[in-house]
């Protein structure tokens, strides 16, 4: 017999946060970790009260919900956070709980990113603590989500800019080995943001977050496209409940560069829900589609190159966003006859294609992306008969080119791959290779298989 609550249609995600619930669309029991989540001005004076009731909230098998006189906190930032909330933070704890700081200083590059070489110092620093507090955006958050995981202690995050969804995900991108890769890791036990620090974080991190935010409908359309290929699990509420956010501030553009709390804090709402969305999805699926794998594939490249990124993720998440809606256009033209002609006449060399596009790394690429191909396999053979209900219920997820390009102006976001510094040649290999650093089908090998990607990569500039 289920304890799962039933699922009223239009329940507000936050009532069900560290509950589980049956879901009215899927009929599937759903499980939110996170216990909560505050976003308000001033927030960070509520630090001390929200860690110790979040610690009194144990959860078998992960950590003891004991109630700790003192517990110890290692509280985890960079250089540039430690400045901006990392060390009030500690300041704060200091009467409620043993307090120490772990500040990250950049390896080889200006700033500090989610990669492997700093795992091992975090591990390290926080064996004997009983919870990691972040303090700093995706980077910080992701590896102390990571390195809670390993150590099964609970993450709670203070972030300092709404610039990705990772706060409530239960997802971690890592680059290892030359390869962005993501994992699955406990989201945060509790997320506090303070509103004022959101709207003073650097402007390029806030409209990360928005550009960020518009991949929901394509990651969602992706998702659905491959529910029907291979008969995988897919259901509606997780882009229900971003949707209903997505509302508050999609038109907002103009506000969200103006700093303007309210619109801020909606866009948080709609990054938290983001979140959400994937831990109900028990994947990334209903936030990152292929338009993700252009953002990764260009962080792939810095690092090869040993150079700065070109532009934070979620900006380049808004490019991929855009080529992704011209894809979902030109499909939608497609009928299932010339699907089906395209598919009997068309092949592809995936080994030499690999070896053409990652010269460098083809043993590690080719390995990766050939758990995809009995997929590829069944959507060739199925594609012809599916193309209509493919058509119907999947590209209609998708925005048009003309509403991403609206949405991303207003918010004064990139517009080309040439606005964040990316050249022609690098610009179409963006659009090419990225679908081989994934075994998930997105809509990226849909339009290869169809023999469109090309062209679209070919209008990237």
């Amino acid at each position: 017999r289920s304890s799962a609550l039933p699922l009223p249609l239009m329940m507000n995600i936050y009532a069900l946060l560290g509950k589980r619930f049956r879901c009215s669309f899927c009929g599937k029991t759903h499980y939110i970790p996170t216990r909560e989540v505050i976003t308000r001005k001033g927030a960070i004076s509520l630090l001390p009260d929200f860690l110790t009731r979040l610690l009194e909230k144990g959860e078998r098998g992960i950590f003891p919900g004991r109630r700790l006189r003192r517990p110890h906190i290692l509280v985890l930032s960079d250089d540039i956070t430690y400045e901006v909330a990392g060390e009030k933070c500690k300041k704060l704890l200091k009467d409620v709980s043993k307090v120490t700081s772990l500040v990250l200083r950049p390896q080889g590059s200006k700033t500090v990113h989610a990669e492997e070489k700093y795992i091992n110092t975090i591990l390290k620093r926080a064996e004997n603590e009983d919870a990691i507090l972040a303090v700093g955006a995706g980077s910080i958050t992701d590896m102390g989500k990571y390195a809670a995981q390993e150590l099964k202690i609970p993450l709670i995050s203070f972030p300092t800019a709404p610039s990705m969804n990772g706060y409530t995900s239960p997802i971690v991108a890592l680059l290892s080995k030359g390869l962005k890769v993501t994992l699955t890791a406990r989201p945060a036990w509790g997320v506090l943001t303070d509103s004022g620090i959101l709207a003073a974080s650097p402007l390029d991190l806030i409209k990360a977050g928005y550009a960020d935010s518009l991949a929901k409908s394509f990651a969602n359309a992706d998702w659905k496209l491959c529910s029907l290929i291979s008969g995988e699990f897919f259901c509606p509420f997780p882009l229900k409940i971003t949707t209903e956010a997505e509302k508050t501030y999609v038109h907002k553009g103009r506000d969200i560069v103006q700093r303007k709390e309210k619109a801020i804090s909606a866009l948080m709402d709609g990054l938290n829900r983001g979140g959400f969305s994937m831990v109900i999805a028990g994947k990334s699926s209903p936030a990152s589609g292929g338009e993700h794998l252009i953002s990764h594939f260009l962080d792939m490249q810095t690092h090869k190159e040993g150079r700065e990124i070109y532009a934070y993720h979620g900006l380049q998440v808004g490019l991929g966003v855009l080529a992704s809606s011209y894809i979902y256009e030109r499909l939608r033209k497609f009928s299932s006859r010339e699907v089906e002609r395209i598919i009997s006449s068309r092949h592809i060399d995936y080994d030499q294609e690999i070896k053409t596009l990652f010269p460098q790394s083809s043993r590690l690429i080719k390995k990766e992306f050939g758990k995809k191909i009995p997929l590829l396999k069944k959507f060739r053979k199925q594609a012809p008969s599916l193309w209509g209900k493919i058509k119907e219920e999947a590209f209609p997820l998708a925005y048009s080119p003309s509403k991403i390009k609206e949405c991303l102006k207003r918010a004064k976001c990139p517009l080309s791959f040439k606005a964040i510094g990316v050249g022609k040649k690098l610009a179409r290999k963006s659009i090419i290779a990225p679908r081989y650093i994934r075994r998930r089908m997105t809509i990226l090998d849909i339009a290869d298989e169809l023999g469109i990607l090309e062209g679209i990569a070919e209008r990237a500039d």
